[in-house]
């Protein structure tokens, strides 16, 4: 979440507004898309809370890495596009994704 300033707000109180987020969708070849689970989207998404600091995280199906960053916008863009291409080439298997609750 990040503060702005809201001209229909109450003066001097910020409304909270939500991260700004991109994604980007995973175009596979036919042969990693094979190996890949069936029904699992992939995205490699960067997002900010305050504009100024960005984050790259691939997502797959409920899975998500640890976010990358901070880095620019322009920076969190190449770092987009190279983890999108990554991983339209050799998969997913070389990710390390977070434990979720389901996990333990």
């Amino acid at each position: 979440m990040s503060t702005s300033p809201d001209h229909n707000s109450a003066p001097g109180v910020p409304r909270i507004t939500p991260g700004k987020h991109h994604s980007r969708p995973i175009i596979f070849i036919d042969e990693i898309a094979r190996r890949e689970p069936h029904g699992t989207s992939t995205s490699v998404d960067i997002f900010s809370h305050d504009g100024v600091r960005w984050f790259c995280q691939v997502r797959c199906g409920e899975q998500k890495t640890q976010p990358m960053g901070p880095f620019t916008k322009r920076q969190a863009e190449r770092v987009q596009e190279a983890r999108r291409t990554r991983i339209a080439q050799v998969g997913t298997r070389w990710l390390v994704f977070e434990r979720t609750g389901e996990d333990w």
